[in-house]
């Protein structure tokens, strides 16, 4: 076996030189003890603030996940309460279609009778017609003289054949 020796090397004898170091150059070096205790202390208090954050942001996650879904509740309440006005709005224009048809059959079926101070009935006063038709019928006993009980009974015929 053969030794071999740094001592007789120049890049180990340069390299050993370099590597020596005084003892002032040791205190003035990057990594005094001070220094690594202070560097423990803010590594502590990083580490603290990391914990705070990351328990916030789960805090914070949390209150999203609850925020979706109370977001997601509120658009299928939306997309429900949408559906619903849909069917009442077909449902009110299959009735205003029915008013229609039906205020058309009364003015037709009333063409002929003049009811006392009014014109003959038409879409242009057909509420104030009907007003006055409600009233009468409401109020019969107003209406006991032979003239307006011919009255009554002409309308009822006239209505007979309207299909409500």
């Amino acid at each position: 076996y053969l030794l071999f020796s740094l001592s007789g090397c120049p890049r180990a004898t340069f390299a050993g030189k370099k590597g020596k170091l005084s003892g002032d150059e040791i205190l003035n070096t990057k990594f005094k003890t001070s220094d690594v205790l202070e560097n423990d202390e803010e590594i502590k208090q990083l580490n603290k603030e990391i914990s705070e954050l990351n328990e916030s942001n789960s805090e914070m996650e949390a209150a999203m996940v609850k925020l979706q879904s109370q977001i997601s509740t509120m658009e299928k309440n939306l997309k429900n309460i949408e559906e619903e006005n849909k069917i009442i709005e077909e449902q009110n224009e299959a009735l205003f279609l029915e008013l229609s048809g039906l205020s058309q059959a009364l003015i037709q079926s009333l063409a002929n009778i003049r009811l006392p101070h009014m014109e003959p009935i038409s879409e242009q006063n057909f509420d104030a017609y009907v007003n006055t038709l409600t009233d009468m019928y409401t109020n019969q006993e107003c209406y006991q003289n032979p003239e307006n009980k011919d009255l009554l009974e002409s309308i009822k015929q006239a209505v007979k054949g309207i299909q409500v």
